[in-house]
């Protein structure tokens, strides 16, 4: 299940991530909640607070996750992941490589530093990057086998 975090500023979409999650749950507060923010900002700054296993996504959850995230690639600005998964949170350190923006995972306990990072909104907070190049787009595809590896690793332990 899918709850959006109604007590962050306007500029930030935050969820939080219970039991089992599915196609249904990322159609009906994820994906509006990111255009909403592309549409109203040209930038998303997307706080996940991830309280279940990722073993709980379903393929059609990852799907329409995988395809958001593609659809809004080059609008990604700052990504903070909640978890108490010490891989989810690494992955999520590794995945600020391929991505235009900055992604950073944060343990459970950390939820406060994360929503203050994730809303920070400062112009030199991050150097927007310009145009994307031939090697742009084969680290974000490199990165995107990477996480399918990961994520099957994750899956069967």
């Amino acid at each position: 299940m899918i709850d959006e975090i109604k007590e962050l500023p306007d500029h930030v979409l935050g969820v939080k991530v219970t039991g089992e999650v599915t196609a249904a749950d990322l159609k009906g507060v994820l994906l509006p909640g990111l255009q909403r923010l592309a549409d109203s900002y040209g930038s998303i700054h997307y706080l996940l607070h991830l309280e279940t296993e990722v073993e709980n996504f379903t393929a059609g959850a990852w799907v329409q996750d995988m395809l958001a995230g593609i659809k809004h690639f080059t609008q990604w600005k700052k990504i903070a992941i909640v978890t108490p998964q010490r891989g989810v949170q690494k992955f999520t350190d590794a995945f600020s490589a391929v991505v235009p923006g900055e992604a950073r995972g944060f343990g459970a306990d950390r939820l406060d530093e994360a929503v203050a990072w994730v809303s920070d909104d400062r112009d030199n907070a991050i150097k927007k990057r310009q145009g994307w190049s031939f090697k742009h787009v084969a680290l974000a595809l490199a990165g995107l086998l990477i996480a399918r590896r990961v994520l099957k690793k994750i899956r069967l332990r």
